[in-house]
Order: C-alpha cells, then structure tokens, then sequence
C-alpha cells in the first residue's frame, strides 16, 4: 500500500512537474505564436505596401502604356494617311509615267524616222555631189583632151577654138567650177568643129595656117578633107594633104607640092574663083586624100593555099625547142584530165534510184540487203554507205568508226593525182615566158653580131618569141578551168558522201534508240 501510495505520489509529482513544464511550454509557444504573427503582420504590411507600390507602378506602367499604345495608333493613322497619299502619288506617276513613255515612244519613232530620211537624204545628197563631181571631173578631163587635140587638129578656125576652150577650162578651175558655161563653150567648140565637116566654103581670106601666114589668099575647104590655098599676090599654093588619125599628125600641111598637083589645085581654085564671080556652076577635079596615108600592103601572101599541116608546122618552128615541152605537158595533162573525168564519172557517179532503193532498204531495216546493194554499185557513196550498214547492228561508236576508216579511204581516191594536173597548168605559162626570154636572147645576140637598122626584123623576131608565150597560155587556161571543174565535182561528191553518211547513220541508230 505504501509502495502504492509512493508510486502514487511520484505519479502525483511527474504529473505535477509535467504540467508545470507543459504550461511553461505552452506559455511560451504562445508567446512564439504572437511574435509569429506580429513578424506575419509586418510581412503583410510590408507586402501590402509592396503591392501598393506595385499597384501604383502598373498604373504607372499601364498609363504609359497607353500613351504609347495612343502614339503608336497615332502613329500608324499617320502611316495610313502617308500611304494612301503615296498610293495615291503613284497611281498618278504610273498614270503620267505611261504617258510619257507612250509619248517617248511615238517621239523616238518619229526621231528614228527623222534620223533614217535624213540619213538617206544625206545618202543622196553624197550621192548627188558624188555624180556631180564625176560629172565634173569628166567635163574637165573633156576639155583638157579637146584643148590638147586642138593643135593637131583641123587648121581652120584654130585660134577661136583655142579661146572657146580657154574659157571653158578657166570656168572649170575656179574652186566652185561653173559647169554650165564651161558645158555651152565646150559644146559650142564641138558643134564649130562639127560645123566644119560637113560644109564646105571658098572666099578670099587671109591664112593664119601653113607656111604663109598673114598673106591674102583664097581658100577652098570641102568640108575636112581638103583644104587649098592659092596666095593672090603670086599665086603660090599650099595645101592639107594628110588628113585623118590613123598615122603621124592628123593634119598636116604642105607648101612644097609636086607641080602637077599645085598646078591642079591653083587651076581648081582659078576656076572656082571664076565660077563664083560669075555666079556660074564649075565642075573641076580636086586631087583629095581618100585613103587618110593609110598603107597599103606590098604584096597578099597565100596562106590560104597552104595546108593546115603546113601552117602548123611553119607555127611550131617559129616556137623553137620550147615547143617540145609545152606539148608533152599538154598531152599530160589532157591524160590526167581524161583520167580524172572517167574516174570521177564513176567513183564520184551520185544516182537518185540507188539511193531511193537504199532508202527503201534501210527503211526495212534490210541491212544485209542494202550492203550486197553497195558492193553491187562499187563507188564511192556506195562505199561509205557499206562500212556504215556493215555495223547496223553493232554500236554506234563502232558504226562511226568504220565511216571515218571509209571517208579517209574513199576521198584520197577521188582527190588523186589533181595537184598534178594543177602543177601542168602552172608550168605551161613558165615554159612559154621561158621560150619568149630565150628567142629574145637569141634575137639579140644575133643583132649584136650582124646588126640592122630594120625594124620590122625586131618585131618579126619579138613576135616569133611570143609564139612560146602565146602557145604556154593557150594551154594553161583550159587546164586551169578544167582543173576548178574538177575540183568542183569533188567538192560536191565530197559533201554529198558526208551528207549521205551522216543521214544514214542517224536513221539507223536513232531507230535503236
């Protein structure tokens, strides 16, 4: 019982000192607790104040925002306005835009226009002072060429003519030349001188012409092929007796004439004075120049008696050894030319119904057939043709490989032996000049030796040189237009073996594809 009343006791006493210790514990949590939330109490306040704070600033913020929001639309208001003003602006540059450039176009054609009818009319103008020019330049050199004729021409009227000419060469040498007057004196000259051939005149006058000038005489011109003079004071006559270009002066006069034709001249112009005094018709024979001194062979030669053996023979001679040559290299090069024809004739032979058959095949695609067809015809084509249709049905490189073994095959055939026939036709004319310098070395050592004051035997030998010139060209000409002939046939078989191969190959191997 007394444990039990101890036990009791120290119960009474734990339970005593627990509960002084627990109030002293809850004592003290409470004072924790009211600390806690005075520390809470000045964390709200000090967060109310914070949100305060925060709450003034967002509204601060936010007033700012929208200010800035305010300026931004004002801003973008602005920006609408602008653009629509710009849009507007454009619009109306683009408007004014296409009208200026339709309008710059149209200009520049209208000025291009322009640019062209005044290039032409440029054209023209250069074209115009060119002929202009030409005209006279051709005016000039007409009447420098008359004026130069004058002193050798027809004595009569000589002097007015000099002058008309002058005049017109002085209008021609200004720096702006005066064409139309220089034209009018120099076409007055010519109608005077025209004038003069076909009339005729007999009166009293006094010779400015011949070997008595300044003399009274009287003159008789029939026209411009003849013209006397009979001096009345004595009775002396002068007379034109060369007329005419074809040898020495055109005209020429002469004093001293035989006594037989002075005294038929004087009696002609007596009587024809006696005529006219008398107003009577006279008929007297007037001794005239007909044939103008023209030379009259010694002698007709009969060549025409000759036999063309002989003239040929008489031909050669004149050529000397040179001849030799010249006729062996045309002999060779008639062969060549013959050979070459024959060949080209049958290898270079292009036929329409071969190829139209071989198409036919081809198109088949009988390649075997159009091969046995090639070998058949055996020319070039058809050769060309063989080494492509021979690899129809191999590859393509093969098939090109084989065309290009038969072009290099087949064209050094056709193309043989044609430098030689040009060389023939290069030779003939250096074997004809070389015939020429050696006669005229001959001819000349023989001058030198012998000697000779004939001029006719120079220019008979100089002639007989030329023969080996002559003969060189008259060989060389036909060789060289037969050798362009050729080489024009082998061009053209040429291009047709090219052209032929090449179709060929593309029909066969484009089909492949």
């Amino acid at each position: 019982m007394r444990y039990s009343a101890n036990i009791v006791m120290f119960v009474t006493a734990v339970l005593l000192a627990t509960g002084a210790s627990w109030g002293a514990k809850k004592k003290d949590a409470e004072e924790q607790a009211r600390i806690q939330d005075s520390l809470k109490q000045v964390e709200i306040q000090n967060l109310q104040r914070e949100i305060e704070s925060l709450s003034r600033i967002r509204l601060q913020k936010a007033d700012s925002l929208e200010k800035l929001e305010a300026a931004h639309w004002s801003k973008r208001y602005a920006e609408s306005q602008l653009t629509e003003e710009h849009q507007v602006e454009t619009r109306e540059l683009d408007g004014r835009y296409s009208k200026l450039s339709t309008d710059l176009g149209r200009v520049s054609e209208e000025v291009q226009t322009s640019k062209d009818l005044t290039t032409e009319a440029e054209d023209g103008a250069k074209a115009e002072e060119d002929a202009f020019e030409a005209f006279n330049t051709q005016v000039r050199l007409s009447i420098d060429k008359s004026l130069d004729d004058v002193a050798g021409d027809y004595p009569v009227g000589m002097g007015e003519r000099m002058l008309t000419l002058n005049k017109a060469q002085r209008e021609m040498a200004k720096s702006k030349p005066n064409t139309l007057p220089a034209m009018r004196n120099y076409l007055s000259d010519l109608l005077f001188r025209h004038e003069l051939t076909y009339t005729q005149s007999f009166g009293s006058e006094k010779s400015q012409i011949g070997s008595r000038v300044d003399v009274n005489v009287y003159r008789m011109r029939l026209g411009t092929v003849f013209l006397g003079e009979a001096a009345t004071d004595n009775g002396e006559i002068q007379a034109l007796l060369r007329t005419g270009a074809l040898q020495g002066k055109r005209y020429e006069w002469n004093s001293t004439l035989p006594p037989d034709m002075a005294e038929s001249i004087r009696a002609a112009i007596n009587t024809a004075y006696s005529g006219l005094s008398k107003s009577k018709a006279v008929q007297v024979d007037v001794p005239m120049d007909v044939l103008q001194n023209k030379a009259i062979k010694n002698s007709i030669s009969n060549k025409g008696d000759e036999s063309i053996k002989t003239q040929f023979a008489e031909w050669f001679k004149k050529g000397g050894i040179v001849m030799y040559p010249l006729f062996l290299v045309a002999f060779f090069a008639l062969l060549l030319a013959a050979e070459r024809f024959v060949v080209l004739m049958y290898r270079g032979h292009l036929g329409k119904r071969f190829m139209k058959r071989l198409n036919m095949l081809v198109h088949g695609e009988r390649y075997e057939e159009a091969a046995n067809l090639c070998l058949q015809r055996g020319t070039s084509l058809s050769m060309v043709l063989f080494a492509v249709l021979n690899k129809a049905n191999d590859t393509r490189e093969a098939a090109e490989r084989s065309l290009q073994e038969a072009l290099l095959r087949e064209q050094p055939k056709l193309e043989r032996r044609m430098g030689l026939l040009a060389a023939m036709g290069t030779i003939a004319p250096l074997l004809g000049l070389l015939g020429t310098v050696t006669g005229i070395i001959t001819l000349f050592t023989v001058i030198t030796e012998v000697g000779t004051n004939d001029a006719r035997v120079l220019a008979g030998g100089i002639s007989e040189a030329l023969v080996t010139t002559e003969t060189g060209l008259v060989i060389a000409i036909p060789v060289m237009i037969v050798h362009g002939l050729l080489s024009e046939k082998i061009e053209k078989v040429t291009g047709e073996l090219y052209m032929q191969s090449m179709a060929l190959l593309n029909r066969i191997f484009d089909k492949e594809k």
